[in-house]
């Protein structure tokens, strides 16, 4: 009698082919957009918007300097009671003041009750809206959206919160408070007071 052979199971090498690969990339490249996301993105936009605030309204200068910047000056410009001005006139005010700012361009556009800023920086253009409203006293950005390369930096929500809080503190600085807003086309109207 033979003896009997034993039979060994063929062991297959296994091997990661393309799909493999490209599955293991694709998980990859979804972990590090997540933790961009969670962990890295709003360290960013709340460096950015502070930044862009500093430029438009800092809070830490002396007086002197403070009033030099594009906010304080515009607001200490505003006469009490109603005023309304042109998209033409914005852009003029903007078109001297982007020389302080770190831009190519900006341009406001006024339309169904939005603010339409697109900024053109650094060889990229991005856009930046946001309606008002004015609730106790202070104007309130509503439905604040940012497209474009800028997106990928800073949420509309961190860059509208540091916008507002700067705003507001320096209306609080010229004892002067936002009685109402509107934007209609080509328009915005705003009434103000002494406090």
């Amino acid at each position: 009698m033979r003896p009997s052979a034993r039979w060994i199971p063929y062991r297959r090498r296994e091997t990661t082919g393309c799909v493999g690969q490209l599955v293991r990339l694709g998980l990859g490249i979804l972990l590090i957009g997540i933790l961009y996301l969670l962990l890295i993105r709003p360290q960013i936009s709340s460096a950015l918007g502070r930044t862009l605030a500093d430029l438009i309204a800092p809070v830490s200068t002396p007086v002197e300097v403070a009033d030099q910047a594009p906010l304080p000056a515009l607001l200490a410009a505003l006469p009490a009671g109603q005023v309304t001005v042109s998209e033409a006139e914005i852009n003029g005010y903007l078109t001297d003041v982007q020389t302080t700012l770190p831009v190519d361009a900006i341009n406001v556009r006024l339309r169904d009750g939005r603010a339409i800023v697109t900024i053109q920086a650094y060889g990229v253009t991005s856009v930046v809206s946001s309606g008002v409203m004015v609730r106790d006293g202070e104007l309130i950005p509503l439905d604040p959206q940012v497209e474009g390369p800028l997106a990928m930096l800073i949420s509309a929500s961190d860059l509208s919160t540091v916008l507002h809080e700067r705003l507001n503190a320096e209306l609080n600085r010229q004892n002067r408070q936002i009685v109402d807003a509107r934007i209609t086309d080509g328009y915005l109207s705003i009434v103000t007071t002494s406090r």
